[in-house]
């Protein structure tokens, strides 16, 4: 057998070229920052007046169950109050930035004086720690949406003191965000420029069968998600407030795999709806995160609404989250892709740049 040096020679050079290449599409990936839009935090007040609330519809119960509509959504670990350790896992993730929501249910529970200091006291704590960890933390406001003029006062408050946006639930005890109630608030937003981070929460509907298996994570938040796009859109929101930035968590739940089956309803069947064109058409009004969990679905999802809709997204601390997965699925895409989902995007929609 003869061996042909040239051509060893030659696939050696190959080898040497994409190596190279390899080895500055890491480089570059790792000069390009990365900001987490989809990470959340509770605080030591918040959880105080979620216990001196006594709110039969929330409570945080044995080994720190988050207890829901008699449903559990979650358990309260550690690294939700800690946030040393929450600077020590971005680090180690090489996570830049992280944008703090607080998640479900939020100040949706106890009475209206009890939802408001609720508001004030989180928005609070979220600012401490913007300043404590200063360049590393940024915040969404919550409001308690139940109370317009309440929820409009703590708006302005909170931007005033540096919220990069707003964090809310797809239903607002059970009623849809597309409501009339909400738009006045939803309107502000638009006029301060401030992106709307829509968080799921359970739907608001009994019987469904989602208390066991995590039932209420994988089909109900998704589920919830998809509702709340399909109401915005089919209830003439999104044509009413067209400057109205809305983040949809979880890659829009199951509604960019939906879309065509809703453009088929509205060409062929008869209702209300108060939209001027298909639903798919709206695809592209909304924001995504990244979390969706493998590669396929990713690639879907940017190729559904675009590179330049898509924020990288960790949901940390929760059992789920996943920080590193995320963001090496995120550096699997195509590197202009790539660069947009890990920030580029981000700073564009929050003015981080």
């Amino acid at each position: 057998m003869t061996i042909d040096r040239r051509s060893l020679l030659v696939g050696a050079s190959a080898l040497g070229v994409a190596a190279a290449f390899a080895g500055r599409a890491t480089a570059q990936a790792a000069r390009t920052k990365v900001i987490d839009v989809h990470t959340h935090m509770y605080s030591h007040g918040w959880v105080k007046a979620v216990e001196e609330a006594n709110d039969p519809t929330f409570q945080i119960g044995p080994n720190n169950a988050l207890i829901y509509r008699g449903g559990s959504i979650g358990r309260m670990l550690p690294p939700m109050l800690d946030w040393d350790l929450r600077i020590k896992d971005m680090d180690a993730a090489k996570v830049d930035v992280g944008l703090i929501s607080l998640t479900a249910p939020n100040v949706y529970w106890g009475t209206r004086a009890q939802s408001v200091a609720a508001a004030r006291s989180i928005n609070d704590d979220f600012l401490a720690a913007q300043r404590k960890y200063d360049g590393r933390i940024r915040w969404f406001a919550s409001l308690p949406f139940q109370h317009e003029d309440d929820a409009l006062a703590e708006l302005r408050r909170a931007k005033d003191n540096g919220a990069i946006g707003v964090c809310t639930l797809t239903n607002i005890l059970g009623t849809p965000l597309s409501a009339p109630q909400y738009r006045r608030i939803f309107r502000e937003c638009a006029a301060m420029q401030l992106p709307v981070f829509v968080h799921p929460t359970t739907p608001y509907t009994d019987g469904m069968g989602l208390a066991d298996f995590g039932l209420g994570n994988t089909i109900g938040f998704t589920s919830d998600t998809s509702l709340f796009m399909a109401r915005m859109i089919l209830d003439g929101v999104l044509d009413e407030l067209p400057n109205l930035q809305l983040l949809a968590c979880h890659g829009g739940g199951a509604f960019p795999y939906l879309a065509a089956r809703f453009d088929i309803m509205w060409e062929r069947t008869v209702s209300a709806r108060k939209n001027k064109a298909p639903p798919t058409t709206y695809l592209k009004q909304f924001w995504y995160d990244a979390i969706v969990y493998d590669q396929q679905t990713l690639n879907f999802l940017v190729e559904r609404v675009g590179a330049d809709r898509v924020l990288y997204g960790s949901d940390y601390p929760f059992s789920i989250g996943d920080m590193k997965g995320m963001l090496g699925r995120v550096d699997a895409l195509p590197p202009t892709q790539r660069d947009a989902i890990r920030s580029g995007n981000a700073e564009r929609l929050f003015d981080l740049g």
